[in-house]
Order: structure tokens, then sequence, then C-alpha cells
């Protein structure tokens, strides 16, 4: 490690992460959003390796036109007076390749949070809303861990070969992620496709050990945003919550990604395979069926009823239907 870089300001860690990460196209156009939304990046001497804060909005019941309107004022007046940014936080002394790694991977959390994979509800003020179960709230969260680490592995990857390898090095160093990283550098250097090896990556984040922290965490996420949002709607039974729960397929939470969003490696990956819907941990298993017994198991899939509270989902739908409003069209004349 560089012994220089913790004794480094933030304000230079900060340009060094995000000069690095504009070298790659698609992560360039992801710092544009993340600029254009406006962030908050940190460096903790005790802190972990990265991460990214997502959260739900809360505001009182929207049920009319008018009031729909008076939100979309009330989060615009509020995105200008910079009361909402995108948070990350990362290590001041692990070193600018190991940030220079996870902050690929943490801005994709912002880009799939942007698309509302987090599937974050809305929390309005005396209505129970629809909500993922148990289980579909760990699936939803392993697939974005999983995805956001390929895609760092990817870009990191490829800016090597352009000559920077700041983030490979990291990737490389990176206790969690090194075999994925070893890995996917031995498949392609054997000949194998770039889509295939990406793919065979993905599967592997499932296998690893680091699976069954991922699981737990998943399952306090949950149990923290259920608890929450049940005191936000006194007097809903067991019933109404029940009705109110969504079961995830992960092609729908794919569905959400806009038209040329979607990897290409995906159509290598067999979702059908139940590494990426089951859980392994029995104490994760334990505690869901404990959920279950109370509110029974979700069997509805239409995660479109969903109402997303994330701020950078709302920015994004918000500013889309603007553009949208604002194109000229042109009226054909015969």
């Amino acid at each position: 490690m560089n012994i220089i870089y913790p004794f480094t300001s933030a304000r230079v860690k900060r340009a060094r992460m995000l000069s690095y990460a504009m070298g790659d196209e698609f992560f360039a156009s992801v710092i544009h959003d993340l600029n254009d939304f406006g962030h908050e990046i940190k460096f903790s001497t005790f802190g972990g390796a990265g991460a990214y804060e997502p959260f739900a909005l809360s505001t009182e019941k929207i049920d009319t036109p008018e009031k729909q309107q008076q939100f979309a004022s009330g989060f615009w007046s509020m995105f200008e007076a910079g009361n909402m940014k995108a948070k990350l936080r990362f290590s001041a002394i692990l070193g600018a390749d190991v940030n220079a790694h996870y902050f690929l991977h943490e801005i994709m959390h912002f880009y799939q949070d942007m698309h509302g994979l987090y599937m974050l509800p809305l929390q309005e003020e005396g209505v129970f809303p629809t909500l993922l179960d148990a289980n579909s709230d760990i699936v939803a969260i392993m697939f974005c861990e999983a995805w956001a680490e390929v895609e760092a592995i990817r870009a990191s990857w490829a800016l090597r070969r352009n000559g920077d390898d700041s983030g490979w090095k990291g990737a490389i160093k990176s206790p969690d992620w090194r075999d994925l990283a070893l890995s996917y550098d031995m498949e392609l250097q054997s000949g194998m496709d770039e889509k295939c090896a990406a793919a065979s990556i993905f599967k592997m984040w499932y296998e690893g050990v680091h699976r069954q922290f991922y699981e737990a965490h998943g399952l306090k996420i949950h149990n923290i945003n259920f608890a929450r949002f049940k005191d936000g709607a006194q007097g809903a039974g067991n019933q109404e919550i029940t009705q109110n729960l969504r079961k995830l397929e992960l092609p729908m939470l794919i569905a959400r990604l806009p038209k040329g969003g979607v990897p290409s490696y995906f159509a290598n990956i067999d979702w059908r395979d139940d590494i990426y819907s089951s859980i392994k941990s029995p104490d994760v298993n334990a505690s869901i069926s404990k959920l279950e017994e109370l509110y029974g198991a979700a069997d509805n899939p239409n995660i479109q009823d969903i109402k997303c509270g994330s701020p950078p989902y709302i920015w994004n739908r918000l500013r889309m239907s603007e553009k949208g409003a604002s194109e000229i069209k042109k009226i054909p004349t015969s």
C-alpha cells in the first residue's frame, strides 16, 4: 500500500476514483448521472472496503393527481436544495487501487438504484405498501451484489488492457473478489468468449463463501424495512399484509432495466437454476419460515405494483418524464 495515500486529501481521492471510472464508456455514463444527481463520497479510517447507502422516502398519502403533483414539486425542491445525494463510503487506508475497484462496484449500486432494482417501497403515511417478501428481498440484494462485482471485474480488466491497471490491481488485492477476478482472467486468456467468462463468474459469485453473509444481510435489511412500514400503517392486519407481499422472479427485475441496459452475458445465465432464487443458510431459512407462519408465503409476482421510493429512482423517472414531455416530435406532412 502507498503509505502516502491515507494522508491524501479526500478531494484528491475522489478525483482519482472519478477519473478512473470515466475511462470506461458505460461507467462514464453512470458517473455523468451521479454528478447530475449529486454525491457525497467519504473516506473512513475504520470503514469497510466500500458501501452505497440506499434509502426510501417517506411522505403523506398521495392518492390524488393534485397530491402527486405536490409530491413531484416537493421532490424537486428538496433535490435542488441539495438534500438528496448518493452516499458512498470507502476506506482511507486500503489504497488507491482497491478503492478504484470498489468505486466501480459501488456506483453500479447507484445505477441499480436509479432503475429501482432494490425495490424499496415509498413509505406513504397511513398506507401499508406493496413490498417484497423476505426471500425475495434477499434474492434481489444478492442479484445486485453479484452483478455489481461482475461489472467491476469486467471494466477493470478492460481498463487494464487500455493502459490503466489500478482497478485490476485492486481486484487482485481484494480478499473477497480475487478468486473471481483471477478466474475471469484465466478463462479469457484460454480463449473463452467474454460473455461466457462473465456468466461463469456471475454464477461463481453465488457459490462463494461470502453468500452466507449476504443472505443474513439481506434478511436484516428486510426486517428493518418491514418493521418501519408496519409502524407507518398502524392497524394493518396480517391478511392485509399478506395481500401486499410480492414474490420476485429475477427476469421480472431485469425487465426494469432500460433498452440496451441488460448485459449481453445475461443471455448465458440459466435463471431457472435455483442457485439464484433459493436461500442456503439454515438460520436465514428458519427466520423466513417464521415470517411465513405469520403472514403466509407470497405467491403474487406482480412487482410492478410496488411504488419504489428510492430518491435516485424517483429522480430518474421524473427526469425521463420531463425529457419525454419536452421532446419536439416531427409532424408528418403527408
